[in-house]
């Protein structure tokens, strides 16, 4: 079986959905072992349901998404189910095929596709995503919870997400949402941008923020853009731009991160206290780019290069099925008009031209 790229084959012969059915049979005994605590979330309108096997991955993955509790009203739209070896002492089935060797840095991504399902293996992490798309459900597993970078315990379920709410004409993008009075802009761009650090000044300038990093698409009308977790994610560089001290995060919450610098994940409410929103009406697309200006410059840009800034990363980020999730980008900058803003050192600047751009001054 490749792990290079999608493939289509009978289901009788689904080397996938055969994996998924061991893995879904190692969920069990290790639920058996440590027990079950199963959760009752909404995201998006969608009722998500999270069933835990023991408390090592509920503790570690549920806080972040506390937001989307819901009572139970109903089945599920769609179940993940999560599972790691080292508290439960149960082992996933081996991969039916070998992941490449992660080189230092790096956390490269085997997958395989059929019509019905799709296996990812993170080979730095280690982390198994299966998801069965007709069934709208997903195994993700861990060897050990205590071994994820906070960089990537943001956002372990993101690519299970990404693939069972497309199901449901919902989308994962990759993108911070700030706003005012309920609307918002959607901050866009690939890592390194800016995006996460224009998200956050918004924040502490008192504007609200539904994320720094991903968020989920409801086309609507009118389109809406949905917190996934209450959480951000902080180097010690971007710390000290913003000017958040050591009383707020401490050194030692900045650990080892696969990619980049070390980061911490720390809760919006922590470092902007009442700033958190977990939903924003979409009336703006904004691409950031570092610049280094003495004042910050908004274009009105075309829609193809609003596309252009929030396709790529986003499409690169979810690792598979992206040319479903396409045509929901391309529509959302269609909707709305998209802007260049080049960064200014100034960052309460930065935040004034945010504003403007909400409020339709181009």
């Amino acid at each position: 079986m490749s792990g290079t790229g999608p493939a289509t084959i009978g289901r009788e012969a689904d080397p996938g959905l055969a994996f998924l059915g061991e893995l879904e049979a190692a969920f069990e005994r290790a639920g058996a072992r440590a027990g079950h605590a199963d959760e009752a979330l909404e995201i998006a309108g969608m009722r998500l349901g999270l069933s835990f096997a023991g408390d090592a991955m509920r503790e570690a993955l549920l806080p972040p998404l506390a937001h989307l509790g819901a009572r139970p009203a109903g089945e599920p739209d769609l179940r993940i189910s999560v599972f790691d070896t080292a508290s439960t002492g149960v082992e996933a089935p081996p991969l039916p095929w070998r992941p490449p060797p992660p080189e230092p840095g790096t956390n490269p991504l085997a997958r395989y596709e059929s019509e019905r399902c799709c296996v990812l293996a993170a080979a730095g992490t280690g982390a198994v995503t299966a998801v069965d798309l007709e069934r709208r459900t997903a195994i993700f597993h861990l060897a050990d919870i205590a071994a994820l970078p906070p960089n990537e315990r943001a956002a372990p379920l993101r690519e299970a997400l990404h693939l069972l709410l497309g199901k449901l004409d919902r989308w994962m993008a990759h993108a911070g949402a700030v706003g005012i009075g309920g609307r918002g802009a959607l901050v866009v761009g690939r890592s390194g941008s800016g995006k996460s650090t224009l998200s956050l000044s918004c924040a502490l300038a008192g504007m609200v923020i539904a994320a720094d990093d991903y968020v989920v698409l409801d086309l609507g009308p009118p389109p809406v853009a949905h917190a996934v977790q209450s959480t951000a994610k902080l180097t010690e560089k971007t710390a000290g731009l913003l000017e958040i001290g050591a009383d707020t995060v401490a050194p030692e919450e900045y650990s080892f991160a696969i990619e980049g610098a070390p980061k911490a994940e720390v809760q919006i409410e922590r470092l902007a206290p009442g700033r958190f929103e977990p939903a924003l009406e979409v009336v703006a697309v904004i691409a950031p780019t570092v610049a280094g200006l003495e004042s910050p410059r908004a274009e009105r840009i075309s829609a193809a290069r609003g596309l252009q800034a929030l396709a790529p990363s986003t499409l690169i980020q979810m690792h598979s099925r992206g040319a479903t999730a396409l045509p929901a980008l391309a529509a959302l900058a269609r909707a709305v008009p998209s802007y260049s803003l080049a960064l200014s050192t100034d960052i309460a600047a930065n935040v004034v031209a945010v504003t403007r751009l909400l409020d339709g001054d181009d």
